[in-house]
């Protein structure tokens, strides 16, 4: 039990003490004046019956106060002064006097106790009526100072006082111990509990023996080192939980019934674009999607469930679903980012439009001249030529078409042949199938590097990185124009291919190798492009390993960086 508790039992004690003595004070002096009323009036009655044996009142009354401080006075019926023992001269009336005034009244005696402004003394005055018929002759009255009687009787209060004080003194002695006694357990027992409260990953034993009290610390012991596991368990599959909550791909947020945000993992941040999202605090300091936030304020018992997919600031397309648990009141929100998947969708189905674009074109022209020379135009020896010359073309076209689109379904995990090369020999050799091109336009063309470099690395799929970006840098060149391939070895080999050619707008930069994108479709397609040698550098790359980025500025020319780290 705590000292406050123990002092406020010793105040109730003390007043109780307090409150009992002055009880037992103010009886025990009601006790010691009713003894002394009883006495005076005994020896009122004996002066009356000695004033019977023909001996006056008066003359009994001055023999007896002869060596004594007691007062006598004799009163008529209506309350004046026939003699007074201290005064013999002493007159008037006494009437309102409370003793006489009780007798005039009725009563078989009156009393009182008050200071005499005769004597200057406190006294306790005693009245009788003195009867003669049945009606009131004579009033006696004796009073005698307290001062003869009350000293005595405090000595004996002072006895009473200690005796009584000791008895409390053991009383209280025994009544605080019980209170010990029956309160040990609870002092014991409550700073184990609080103890477990802050602390519940470790227990808490209570070291004390005592018979009576064994069982209840032994349950509290126990209790302590349950919970203590338990504690430890739940913390740890906490842990566990939260762990595998940010591990997962899906995002994850857990909303109460005032609208707190409870949890919200790394994944769910990253897909609102917030990586401090605040915890214990309103969700919508957190989730700031119109959308989304429209979703929470529309979930509730009476519609539990929404799965809706949405776009959100950030361009991240989401597919959310809420559900309401009614038994925790709070909202889980789980996210699937399809961000990716749509994107990958829309170049599938741009894939296949563009492919069949691409495959349909020279098609439809082997088709429409086919049928012009079955229909008599081969009879025309310059007309047949041309055509062919035409249909030859397209049917390269169609080729080239088919063998980049297989080139860019190969994968990594083919077991390409790996063959040590002299970079510059590769590169003289693609120019050189490129001289009519280069003689056409005009095109300067300067190769440099060590002619010694030799490079190691996987052939089919090297040679098509260098072959589409000498091609690339051909065919967008304007004639007379120039072109500087550089190659050197730091760390893996280094290759660049720089034209001063139409150049690339910054928009555009980002999406070049994308599969059929063309910054120029008329050059392009006049040149026989198809738009998928960009994007089958950056697979190349790739797999190799390596990095390609461009420097490019439009009316100024293009520049295509090439890593790739040794293999």
């Amino acid at each position: 039990m705590k000292k406050q508790n123990y002092l406020g039992w010793l105040l109730l004690l003390l007043a109780i003490f307090i409150g009992s003595w002055q009880f037992i004070q103010n009886f025990y002096d009601q006790q010691v004046l009713s003894q002394h009323e009883t006495y005076l009036e005994q020896k009122a009655d004996l002066f009356i019956r000695l004033s019977e044996n023909n001996q006056s009142l008066e003359t009994i009354a001055n023999k007896y106060v002869v060596d004594s401080e007691e007062r006598i006075t004799s009163l008529d019926e209506k309350g004046n002064i026939l003699f007074d023992t201290y005064d013999s001269t002493l007159s008037g009336t006494r009437s309102k006097r409370p003793e006489v005034n009780a007798v005039l009244n009725g009563s078989a005696l009156g009393r009182a106790v008050r200071m005499s402004p005769t004597l200057h003394k406190e006294l306790l005055y005693v009245a009788i009526p003195i009867k003669e018929e049945g009606q009131l002759k004579n009033i006696l009255r004796i009073a005698e100072p307290t001062a003869n009687f009350l000293p005595s009787a405090q000595k004996m209060k002072h006895a009473i006082f200690l005796v009584y004080s000791l008895f409390w003194l053991i009383l209280s002695g025994i009544i605080l111990q019980i209170l010990r006694r029956r309160n040990r357990p609870v002092e014991t027992i409550l700073p184990v509990i609080k103890k477990m409260i802050e602390q519940p990953d470790s227990p808490e034993i209570i070291m004390q023996s005592s018979p009576q009290w064994e069982e209840l610390y032994q349950s509290v012991n126990v209790l302590s080192e349950q919970m203590s596991h338990t504690y430890q368990a739940y913390s740890a599959s906490e842990k566990r939980l939260y762990t595998l909550l940010n591990e997962l791909m899906i995002g994850v947020f857990i909303i109460d019934d005032d609208g707190q945000l409870l949890l919200m993992n790394a994944t769910m941040q990253e897909q609102l674009g917030n990586f401090a999202a605040p915890l214990q605090r309103s969700f919508t300091e957190s989730i700031t999607d119109t959308q989304l936030i429209q979703m929470i304020y529309q979930i509730n018992e009476g519609h539990p469930f929404i799965h809706e997919e949405i776009k959100t600031s950030h361009e991240r397309v989401l597919d959310i679903t809420l559900r309401y648990f009614e038994e925790a009141n709070q909202i889980l929100g789980v996210s699937y980012d399809l961000t990716r998947i749509r994107q990958l969708e829309k170049l599938q189905k741009d894939f296949v439009g563009n492919v069949s674009h691409e495959l349909k074109t020279p098609v439809t022209s082997l088709i429409g001249f086919t049928e012009t020379l079955l229909d008599g135009a081969k009879d025309d020896p310059e007309t047949l030529t041309a055509f062919l010359k035409i249909m030859q073309k397209d049917a390269y076209r169609l080729e080239s078409l088919i063998q980049e689109i297989i080139q860019l379904s190969k994968s990594a995990d083919i077991n390409y042949h790996i063959q040590t090369l002299n970079v510059k020999q590769v590169l003289q050799q693609l120019l050189a199938d490129y001289t009519p091109i280069i003689q056409e336009k005009n095109l300067a063309v300067t190769l440099e590097g060590d002619p010694e470099l030799t490079f190691t690395t996987k052939v089919e799929v090297f040679y098509p990185i260098c072959k589409n970006l000498i091609e690339n840098a051909i065919n967008y060149s304007l004639p007379n124009g120039q072109i500087n391939i550089q190659f050197a070895e730091k760390n893996g080999l280094v290759f660049q291919v720089q034209d001063f050619g139409i150049g690339i707008e910054k928009e555009e930069q980002t999406r070049i190798f994308e599969r059929f994108y063309r910054v120029d479709k008329a050059r392009a397609r006049n040149s026989g492009g198809t738009g998928l040698g960009l994007a089958i550098v950056k697979d190349y790359v790739e797999i190799l390993g390596g990095s390609i980025h461009v420097d490019s500025h439009l009316g100024v020319g293009s520049t295509f960086y090439v890593y790739l780290p040794v293999n």
